[in-house]
């Protein structure tokens, strides 16, 4: 047997004062009479019942101590058998937990379920506090403190987030790992797909159906063809149980950020999720744009996405070969108009060279000759056997199928040391690879183009710019919008170079890589360094916290306690106890 409540075992003490009362003989006064045959016979019979009168006196000693005992005992709260466990209470802060029902939100319900379990602890039991959103925080270490607890609990605010993937992850983690220890309780309104949630967490439902529609996506991209053609795309979804009709404003926001509206688009939503439309905005300006639906619904985050519109700047690209008219067109099939490359004569951030190895921070060789950095022991050509494609991934072979090119003319070399080998024949010849030395890089392929005819294969201009992109690190174009804390592109070249990311009045935050984490924040922010200025945004843009969907996942809470509990026997009996004792003992006397 265990106590929850031991110091009440204290209470016990008061079985000594009432044994005392028991005892406790009352000394009668002596009074003179005139009249003593009256009391003879009252003497006589009090003599007669006295062996009596000892035993109903004991009898009612023991029942009121019994009594007191069971009280006592009560009060401490005795388990009989101790099934309690260490809690994890995890609270579900993603976007559709700020959707209002009634006065309240669904998280000021989710906190408030998670008070009532920490006051129920009694201090007893020990648990820890955290929030899922896009991954699992800590907000409180397994302590018993109930303060501590509480104060976990009202940190809490809302995330602009989906419950996502790393999240549930280590929610079965944190189950499976500690599930003879430690029970999950997950506190959600119960937005996401069931068969998800992994199976040792209980999940404790709050919040109820609400009406509310939503932007599930939306993009925006310059398009070609015309000047300023900017093509618009987005979604809608709704909770509602009937169509709703609204309007779509589309606004730009000028540099002081004032709103411009350029268009209105009326929509007519119905219930789930609607097929998506498009249109296009002509002599529309690039830079920071807002979609806004017109309606007053449950989650007012979903109702508008910040978007970026940019025009691609262009990659400028020079050739340095002999022939230079196959090399110049693989530049000019992706240049002029709103192409990304771009052909200049000098100042290029990427040198194409053939048979040559051009002082240039960047380069793309063909046909290596003569001595280079960027080779060693270069030899005579050789017959190749079957390439062989040692990383498909890789960027610079993005959209080409490597494996197809001949490569004829290939010589016979050795690549530097560090260098990173996408394509080698069977005998390891490297035929494509990527080298970087002193802060330059270079992509070499082995090959003639002449003899392989590689230059009127349609991977050629393909591999030409999928190894400029990638070279200066634009191989990931920047999206319109992003969903907050996602992973953006910095466009820099390499992962030493430093860039700073702007939001809004705050200091600038410096940020090393080809790629860094975008603020857990909707709006819009901007990415500063040697490629440019860019404009970012950050958009909710999810289905399921648009639809609000509670029914989706089932409530499978258990009882906080489970061990057995005798309490309220216990108050029972004492209660039974002393009616007895006022029925066939109230005329107890004293003395």
């Amino acid at each position: 047997m265990s106590f929850l409540q031991p110091g009440m075992l204290w209470s016990l003490a008061v079985l000594l004062p009432l044994a005392a009362i028991y005892f406790l003989k009352v000394r009668p006064r002596r009074r003179p009479t005139t009249a003593y045959f009256l009391w003879e016979k009252i003497f006589q019979e009090k003599r007669s019942s006295s062996l009596f009168q000892r035993l109903r006196d004991v009898m009612s000693l023991v029942l009121m101590a019994l009594a007191a005992a069971g009280i006592s005992l009560a009060l401490a709260q005795p388990e009989w058998k101790d099934e309690r466990q260490d809690l994890l209470l995890v609270i579900d802060n993603t976007a559709s937990m700020a959707a209002r029902d009634g006065r309240s939100t669904r998280l000021d319900e989710a906190k408030q379920l998670a008070r009532e379990i920490v006051e129920g602890l009694n201090g007893t039991q020990r648990a820890a506090v955290a929030t899922a959103a896009r991954s699992l925080t800590y907000e409180s270490h397994l302590t018993d403190n109930p303060r501590e607890l509480m104060d976990a609990v009202d940190s809490i605010e809302p995330a602009p987030q989906t419950l996502g993937d790393a999240a549930l992850a280590e929610l079965a983690d944190a189950g499976s790992k500690f599930q003879r220890r430690r029970r999950v309780l997950f506190i959600s309104d119960g937005s996401f797909d069931a068969a998800r949630l992994p199976k040792n967490v209980e999940l404790f439902k709050v919040g109820g159906a609400a009406e509310n529609i939503g932007l599930a996506a939306a993009d925006m991209s310059y398009l070609p063809g015309g000047e300023n053609r900017l093509g618009v795309y987005f979604q809608t979804a709704s909770s509602m149980t009937a169509p709703r009709e609204c309007d779509l404003n589309i606004a730009h926001l000028d540099d002081d950020g004032a709103e411009q509206l350029f268009k209105v688009i009326p929509l007519k939503i119905a219930p789930g999720v609607n097929p998506p439309e498009s249109f296009i905005l002509d002599d529309a300006p690039p830079g920071r744009w807002i979609a806004r639906l017109s309606a007053s619904d449950a989650l007012p985050s979903d109702d508008v996405a910040y978007l970026a519109a940019r025009k691609p700047k262009p990659i400028p690209v020079s050739v340095e070969s002999d022939g230079r008219f196959f090399l110049e067109n693989s530049v000019q099939a992706f240049g002029g108009g709103e192409g990304l490359l771009h052909l200049v004569n000098d100042k290029a951030d990427v040198v194409i060279a053939k048979s040559k190895s051009p002082e240039a921070s960047r380069a793309i060789i063909f046909q290596p000759a003569g001595e280079s950095p960027w080779w060693t022991e270069l030899g005579e050509e050789v017959a190749v056997g079957a390439p062989k494609v040692l990383q498909p991934e890789h960027p610079a072979l993005a959209h080409l199928d490597a494996a197809t090119i001949p490569f004829a003319g290939a010589r016979q070399l050795k690549a530097p040391p560090g260098a990173q080998v996408l394509v080698a024949d069977d005998a390891g010849l490297p035929l494509i690879y990527l080298a970087r030395r002193e802060g330059r890089s270079a992509v070499v392929v082995n090959l003639d183009p002449v003899s392989a005819e590689f230059y009127f294969s349609a991977w050629f201009p393909v591999l030409v710019h999928s190894s400029v992109t990638h070279l200066v690190g634009r191989e990931t174009p920047l999206a319109a919008s992003y969903r907050p804390g996602e992973m953006a592109p910095t466009l820099t070249p390499s992962d030493e170079a430093a860039s700073k990311l702007l939001i809004g009045d705050n200091p600038p935050q410096e940020i090393h890589g080809k790629s860094f984490a975008l603020p857990d924040r909707l709006g819009f922010c901007e990415l500063q360094n040697d490629a440019g200025d860019w404009q970012l945004a950050t958009s909710l843009l999810s289905e399921q916290e648009s639809l609000l969907a509670s029914d989706a996942a089932p409530d499978s809470r258990q009882p906080i306690s489970r061990g057995k509990a005798p309490a309220y026997w216990l108050t029972a009996l004492a209660i039974a106890l002393l009616t007895g004792e006022s029925i066939l003992y109230h005329r107890r006397k004293v003395g």
